[in-house]
């Protein structure tokens, strides 16, 4: 019984999976019957698509007309191509758009673009191959906005259709004119109808890209559309590991998918609300935001090879068709530029952690408004450097007044080490109240600095990341402030020159700083520490830090040569001097191991030597 009735199950199964494909048969016939009708009557092939450009401006139209849901498609008919598969002898065509800030190439094979060439920027990967070579932020043989379609089980890869345009070959915005529109159309072989749209603005880096759908009528549950960007890759010979990433925006808050992150696996998901997707390098991105929708899910792909993170994001599709628009940038990470299209996008530049991120922004928006009226941005590091020193020149005044008492004080509390050596809690005892009595507070040095340094790590952020920088020349051999000032090289050692002078200025700051002799090894260790860190580091950094170097050194030369240098701890008292009996109970104030320290008066000179001086002075008074 049991036999029979699973013969039967497989009996109903292939009629039900044999009515089916019959019925999808005809069912794609009639449409295709239905098309062709539509063809010989001259009807539009797709409704959804706007009104034409007039005769003899195909490649242009208003600014405002991005906006508007248009019925009119009177070109369709003439633009769209059935496809019953791919027909790889179908020559690709190309249509060139020339702006003044970039160049683009846009292919037929799926409408997409094969090229972004930026005119202002470039490559800095080999400076004799490279010197002319334009900074391009699509990867060679790749194709950026590529689209593919979920339709059921399938995956549909758009780019491989062959679409077609009535615009020119060659767009020029470098005319005066303002916008150029690109319009591509394809019909595959399920009736499924596919029209993209470009819309490029002469004035800026960002544009916009349509995609209208329709003729989903075969039931499905699983309807998206995929767009994406393949990477965008160093442009730089030498760049931070940590630079390619993918950076989202998603469920409100802000994702990052990191080239490190790929060693083990090529492609990492994401599901949830997604308002904009980038690919970046140190100083490029390509962003995506869709207008009006929300992606549903991000798909994050890794080049280890080519160190480069890609992405492809999908908008759901809801009924028979859809027309997405999506706001597209590809371009420098300019700050100014990139937060004035209003999706938040400017977040995905690395400026730091969140707490000191707000002021790395008012600190970078200081330093492009000084440019203005200072054409030369070393200048302008360095002023910012000298105000910044002002700024908080009480708290580093105090920082040095309270470090320098430390060494005054110094002497007293080797006296109290070696009387307490092995009794550490009077020892603490004893050095609290040396510090009470002197007036000197141990952290006094410290916090100051502390304060500072969340200044110090914004500026460092700024200097480091900032594409303003890239580039731009200071003065003889420093041509470049984002890259090391190399001034030659030695057997292939490059030597530059500003590192080496900080770990000078710094050596001598430390003369200032340490009187102790049992620190003086770790402090001299310092420079070389620095030295070795800032070694690679863009110029413009070192520039910043060796200004502030050479202020310092002025500062505490001041407070202990100057007038300031009149501030000391109170000397020994005689009694601290003449000895005192072991028996004597703890007291900070005369301690028997002062009886073998020279401590500093206020006059400089050594408290013995005064004392002797008086006593020489009573016995010639007794003769």
């Amino acid at each position: 019984m049991g036999e029979k009735r699973a013969i039967v199950a497989v009996v109903l199964i292939f009629v039900v999976l044999f009515g089916f494909n019959y019925w999808q048969n005809q069912q794609r016939q009639k449409r295709a019957a239905e098309q062709a009708g539509m063809e010989a009557v001259g009807e539009p092939v797709a409704s959804q698509m706007e009104d034409a450009t007039p005769a003899g401006d195909e490649g242009a139209r208003s600014s405002t007309t991005p906006g508007k849901d248009a019925a009119d498609a009177g070109h369709a008919e003439d633009m769209a191509v059935t496809l019953d598969s791919v027909d790889e002898t179908i020559p690709e065509t190309t249509i060139t758009v020339d702006a003044p800030l970039w160049t683009a190439t846009l292919s037929s094979r799926g409408g997409s673009v094969t090229s972004w060439e930026l005119k202002d920027y470039r490559l800095r990967l080999d400076p004799e191959d490279d010197a002319r070579a334009l900074v391009s932020l699509v990867p060679d043989s790749a194709r950026a906005l590529a689209l593919s379609l979920d339709y059921g089980p399938n995956t549909l890869q758009l780019d491989d259709w062959v679409f077609e345009s009535k615009s020119p070959s060659y767009i020029d915005l470098t005319d005066g004119r303002e916008t150029a529109v690109v319009r591509y159309s394809a019909v595959g072989p399920d009736g499924i109808t596919v029209i993209r749209e470009h819309t490029f603005y002469a004035d800026s880096f960002g544009f916009e890209t349509r995609v209208d759908v329709s003729g989903l009528w075969e039931p499905s549950g699983r309807r998206s559309l995929w767009i994406g960007w393949p990477g965008v890759r160093p442009t730089e010979a030498k760049e931070d590991g940590k630079a390619p990433a993918s950076v989202m925006r998603i469920d409100g808050g802000i994702a990052k998918d990191g080239l490190g992150r790929f060693k083990e696996r090529i492609e990492f998901p994401r599901v949830g609300a997604i308002e904009w997707v980038t690919t970046q390098s140190r100083y490029f991105m390509a962003a995506l935001a869709p207008d009006g929708v929300t992606c549903s899910e991000v798909r994050t792909t890794g080049d280890t090879e080519g160190r480069s993170v890609g992405f492809k994001v999908a908008v759901p599709i809801e009924g028979d068709g859809a027309s997405i628009r999506f706001m597209v940038f590809a371009g420098p990470q300019d700050y100014g530029e990139i937060s004035a299209i209003g999706v938040g996008l400017e977040r995905a530049i690395d400026m730091g952690w969140s707490v000191t991120r707000p002021l790395s922004v008012l600190l970078l928006k200081a330093l492009v408004w000084a440019r203005k009226y200072i054409p030369n941005y070393g200048i302008v590091i360095i002023l910012i450097s000298v105000v910044t020193k002002l700024l908080f020149y009480r708290l580093t005044h105090k920082s040095f007044t309270e470090m320098k008492r430390m060494q005054d004080v110094q002497p007293k509390l080797n006296a109290l080490k070696e009387q307490y050596k092995d009794k550490k809690e009077e020892l603490a005892k004893a050095q609290m109240e040396l510090y009470k009595k002197e007036g000197v507070n141990p952290l006094g040095s410290c916090l100051p600095m502390i304060l500072q340094m969340p200044v110090f790590i914004a500026l460092f952020q700024v200097l480091r990341t900032t594409i303003e920088l890239r580039g731009a020349p200071f003065m003889l051999w420093m041509t470049d402030l984002s890259q090391p000032d190399t001034i030659a090289a030695i057997a292939g050692f490059p030597i530059h020159v500003l590192p080496l002078l900080m770990g000078l200025g710094m050596l001598m700051q430390q003369k200032f700083t340490t009187s102790d002799p049992s620190q003086a090894g770790v402090a001299k260790m310092m420079p070389i520490l620095f030295t070795v860190l800032f070694y690679n580091f863009a110029s413009g950094l070192v520039i910043y830090w060796l200004v502030n170097t050479i202020l310092s050194i002025g500062q505490q030369y001041y407070i202990h040569r100057g007038p300031s240098a009149a501030v000391a701890v109170s000397p020994p008292d005689a009694a601290a001097l003449e000895g005192v009996p072991e028996s004597t109970p703890t007291s900070v104030t005369a301690p028997p191991a002062f009886e073998a320290t020279k401590a500093v008066d206020k006059t400089g000179r050594s408290s013995q030597s005064s004392n002797s001086k008086r006593r020489g002075q009573r016995r010639r008074k007794k003769r």
